[in-house]
């Protein structure tokens, strides 16, 4: 055996070792009655598992490794049955099994996952009281919610079709035959009770109905049907292929063209997931937390909740209206990097193109809660409880998912019809419900390259300042008139910053 061989064995051994020490000395320093295994038998447990590996390989006999596991833990029941309590648990126990794996993948040449493994263990056994907290603040419901999150998320999405609603519209008539790609010459056969006419223009369906192509039909013989195919690739053609004769109701066509069911639910799971984040950091922090700390985390579970109760709560403290506005102020503010954030993970174009506008109205939102901050610190860490319902519910989800569709179909129809000159309109008035849903379909319009990206933007940075004025009628609605009065000219400062940046920073064309 080479010196090189002899230097990283002893490397292996000494590194199993060295994560068994540190395995053991955070059991012996727990120093829970009943537990007898120490830093010697964690090292010991570490240097049986890299032993019984190493064995394995130079003897080629991978049983090895099966037999110390067993010797471990035949001397671990000794020990359990001898003279342990048997109400501590058998987190030791459990460790020790790991340990010994430890030592195994170390000598199989994955000493960085064996590195990694030790460290996710260590940090799994330290925080016990942590733990044992975190555990008693954890209700059912909320439970539920996170099992209801995974489920929506890891079962039901991928399932969901990835493809628009219209590719569903029509009927199968025909069967692709024969492909002439020289001269983008199509055959067809009729089906039983399929019936089409020259100048038809039909869908090319692949197996999973998305639409390939479109071929325009010039000759109907009987069973045979041929056809020219448009602009698309040829070569992706194959004989067998499904041909769909298409609906003649344009309105359906455009409408449903907008919705693509896997793309809308993975926008609900992304707006849930920030606001569940949201409501855990608030939970975490407790429901008594600074006023400014309870509007900064609540506006991202959310913004419109966390004014409703600072407005209601004016109503019961007018003399406190300054800090509440701060607190207003913040959870408006923070709606501004959430839709950056949002926008990011589905349209990277367009993310940065509204990072501009947005980030100016979210620091101009910033520095005046400061500056109400400033004006009233000596209230500032009074505490205030705002109650927040768990942001996921399979109701908040289905709800919101309606609504993100709605909003979808309707600024297609606007812009198909209407032209996309109407957007604004349509921004303003679906802001004044959700900002998260109206940026979502003005990304989904971009996307589809039927505006341009700087209309887009402009659109998009719009329905968020229509958002963020209609928390201003609730607080006039709702609120006390000291709390209007603080906020309105901060939110015409923001407004006002916004049009400004918007008209200046965009490309419109006038």
């Amino acid at each position: 055996m080479g010196s090189e061989n002899i230097i990283q064995l002893f490397w292996q051994f000494g590194l199993a070792g060295a994560l068994g020490f540190l395995i053991g000395l955070e059991r012996e320093m727990r120093g829970e009655q009943g537990v007898t295994l120490g830093i010697r038998d964690f090292v010991l447990f570490a240097l049986l598992g890299s032993l019984s590996a190493y064995l394995a390989d130079s003897l080629g006999n991978h049983w090895l490794i099966i037999a110390g596991l067993v010797a471990q833990l035949a001397l671990i029941l000794s020990s359990f049955w001898g003279d342990r309590d048997h109400g501590a648990g058998i987190t030791t126990e459990i460790a020790s099994v790991i340990t010994f794996f430890l030592g195994v993948l170390i000598m199989q040449g994955s000493s960085e996952i064996a590195i990694a493994l030790s460290i996710l263990t260590l940090a799994v056994l330290l925080p016990k009281q942590q733990i044992k907290r975190f555990r008693a603040s954890v209700q059912r419901h909320e439970l539920r919610a996170v099992i209801l999150f995974l489920t929506i998320t890891f079962i039901v999405l991928p399932v969901l079709p990835n493809q628009s609603l219209d590719s569903y519209l029509g009927f199968t008539v025909a069967t692709l035959t024969e492909v002439d790609a020289d001269q983008r010459q199509l055959r067809m056969k009729l089906l039983a009770d399929g019936e089409v006419e020259a100048g038809e223009v039909l869908d090319l369906l692949t197996s999973d109905h998305k639409i390939l192509g479109q071929a325009e039909v010039s000759r109907v013989a009987g069973a045979e049907v041929f056809a020219i195919l448009s602009e698309e690739p040829v070569e992706d053609l194959k004989a067998g292929m499904l041909v769909r004769q298409r609906l003649d109701v344009e309105f359906l066509y455009i409408m449903l063209s907008a919705l693509t069911p896997y793309k809308i639910w993975l926008i609900v799971v992304l707006v849930s997931f920030i606001s569940f984040v949201g409501y855990i950091l608030i939970s975490s922090i407790g429901s008594q937390a600074g006023i400014g700390l309870t509007g900064l985390i609540g506006g991202l579970v959310s913004s419109t909740v966390t004014t409703l109760s600072f407005a209601r709560r004016s109503k019961e403290s007018p003399e406190a209206s300054s800090l509440f506005a701060m607190a207003v102020l913040l959870a408006s503010s923070v709606m501004f990097p959430r839709l950056v954030l949002e926008i990011a993970f589905v349209n990277q174009d367009l993310m940065r193109n509204i990072m501009v506008p947005l980030g100016i109205m979210g620091l101009t939102g910033f520095l005046l809660a400061f500056y109400l901050y400033r004006k009233s610190r000596d209230l500032a860490k009074a505490g205030v409880e705002v109650r927040f319902d768990n942001p996921f519910s399979l109701k908040s989800a289905i709800t919101f998912a309606l609504v993100f569709a709605t909003i979808l179909m309707a600024t297609r129809l606007a812009t198909f019809y209407l032209g996309s000159e109407w957007l604004p309109l349509v921004a303003i008035v679906s802001g004044l419900t959700d900002a998260d849903a109206i940026a979502f379909s003005l990304s989904n319009l971009e996307h589809a390259g039927l505006v341009s990206l700087d209309w887009a933007s402009f659109n998009l940075v719009l329905g968020a300042l229509s958002n963020t004025f209609m928390k201003l009628l609730l607080i006039f609605s709702l609120g006390h008139r000291a709390l209007f009065k603080q906020l309105t000219l901060s939110f015409l400062c923001i407004g006002g910053v916004g049009l400004v940046t918007m008209f200046l920073y965009y490309d419109l064309g006038f």
